[in-house]
């Protein structure tokens, strides 16, 4: 039916798609649904396929909040009945479906004007070792778990020095990085990035204020945040954490005006 289409034509039917579907998403009322989850990851993978990920409406859709970050007190006590969504959450995810239909338009017309994102393809690495059938597969779990293995003990011994230098940050970035590591939301890459950008957060934080990369700190808080909008399993649980990243997020726009 669509065999014809160009690279453009399939992406603007896509994204036009995706809107469509964002008024049946928007009556749910909760980031927690399914039915949301997939909406915005098959969103996500549209806009970073068609315009890339560095692209600004990419990145805006990425780091757009479904949920609300105050921790409101409950009204049903320690147990809530299923599917309660308190007002704080529900004002939030209405904002933000608000802000995904505005981008989802800006980028058709993006598209419309500039064309699509084409990345150029890059030379498949030389293959080590012996090989053998179903190798590949046991090798690249392996490689996975390792390399987030050895991030994660970076991150911890990057937030163990500013814990001891007595900043209160360090306990949110500990938790964090704990979290993102359980999620069944979040890919291996995914950990193993959010675990980096972590890190290097916490490489700044043991500066003096003066001397901190403010630009990065901001870049590496933006895509923090992102990530742990993806981990939205764990939502209840990062949310205590994440106004750590927000605050500091708020000192480097300010140190870089």
């Amino acid at each position: 039916m669509h065999a014809e289409e160009t690279p453009q034509q399939k992406a603007i039917r896509l994204l036009n798609r995706q809107l469509e579907e964002l008024q049946t998403v928007r009556a749910l009322n909760s980031y927690d649904n399914p039915k949301f989850k997939v909406w915005r990851d098959t969103t996500q993978r549209v806009l970073e396929t068609f315009l890339g990920k560095q692209n600004h409406h990419t990145w805006r859709f990425a780091n757009t909040h479904f949920f609300s970050m105050i921790l409101s007190a409950d009204p049903y006590g320690d147990a809530p009945p299923p599917g309660y969504v308190s007002p704080e959450d529900r004002r939030e995810f209405q904002e933000g479906c608000a802000t995904a239909e505005e981008t989802l338009k800006a980028a058709i017309r993006d598209i419309e004007d500039f064309g699509v994102y084409e990345e150029q393809p890059k030379p498949a690495p030389a293959r080590k070792g012996r090989s053998g059938s179903g190798g590949g597969v046991t090798q690249t779990f392996h490689a996975d778990t390792v390399t987030i293995l050895h991030q994660a003990i970076a991150t911890s011994n990057a937030i163990q020095k500013i814990e001891h230098m007595g900043d209160n940050t360090g306990a949110s970035l500990k938790e964090i990085a704990d979290l993102l590591q359980q999620s069944e939301d979040l890919t291996p890459r995914e950990v193993k990035e959010a675990l980096a950008h972590i890190e290097a957060v916490a490489v700044e934080v043991q500066k003096p204020e003066a001397k901190r990369d403010w630009k990065a700190i901001l870049q590496r808080g933006e895509a923090i945040v992102s990530l742990t909008n993806k981990a939205t399993d764990l939502a209840a649980k990062l949310a205590p954490y994440t106004p750590a990243i927000f605050t500091l997020m708020e000192q480097a726009k300010h140190w870089i005006k």
